[in-house]
């Protein structure tokens, strides 16, 4: 039975589809690696936006391109991924904020993300998966998940940090030992 070329063309774009997809996944797995390994170190509390606006302009760039054609984003499906990144990605984000021990050792503020801050991390994105899955919103909303979740991480961590650096004796050899002495 000959296969016409519709089919072919049609097949092609399926295949183009998933490969796409498939790297999107890579990627955001990739980066999503990244920010947890940073989020647990010690490092020098300077809370930078230039990765999170990337992570916006890199997720609405893809959920453009991938949502051109058939593929169209419904209103509905708008205004899920609108209340997951508000609810989801902000919410988590200001509170994951809110878990990262500050401390000030004579010369800079320095920051630690706690497991508490790991499992919120974890907690956003598998929300974020099954909300996706369920409202079929393109694989490539993680990376603009990630960019407004670490957006609003940064905001509220800033906030934090602005005030353990204007706190006086607030000089510690290391990272607090409980969480209401976090500033």
């Amino acid at each position: 039975m000959p296969v016409s070329l519709p089919v072919l063309a049609s097949s092609a774009h399926t295949s183009s589809t998933a490969a796409t997809t498939a790297i999107d996944i890579v990627v955001s797995l990739a980066v999503l690696a990244f920010i947890l390994y940073r989020q647990l170190q010690v490092r020098r509390a300077s809370p930078t936006l230039v990765l999170p606006v990337i992570l916006i302009v890199i997720g609405l760039v893809g959920l453009v391109q991938s949502s051109k054609g058939s593929n169209k984003l419904t209103g509905g499906e708008i205004g899920i991924l609108a209340a997951l990144l508000v609810l989801d990605a902000v919410g988590l984000g200001a509170v994951r904020a809110l878990t990262v021990r500050l401390w000030h050792d004579g010369t800079a503020v320095l920051r630690k993300g706690t497991w508490v801050t790991f499992g919120l991390w974890l907690v956003g994105i598998v929300i974020h998966e099954v909300v996706d899955l369920v409202a079929h919103i393109p694989s490539t909303s993680l990376l603009l998940y990630l960019g407004v979740t670490l957006l609003a991480q940064q905001l509220v961590l800033q906030a934090r940090v602005n005030r353990v650096e204007h706190q006086p004796g607030n000089v510690t050899a290391g990272p607090p030992a409980t969480p209401a002495s976090q500033g």
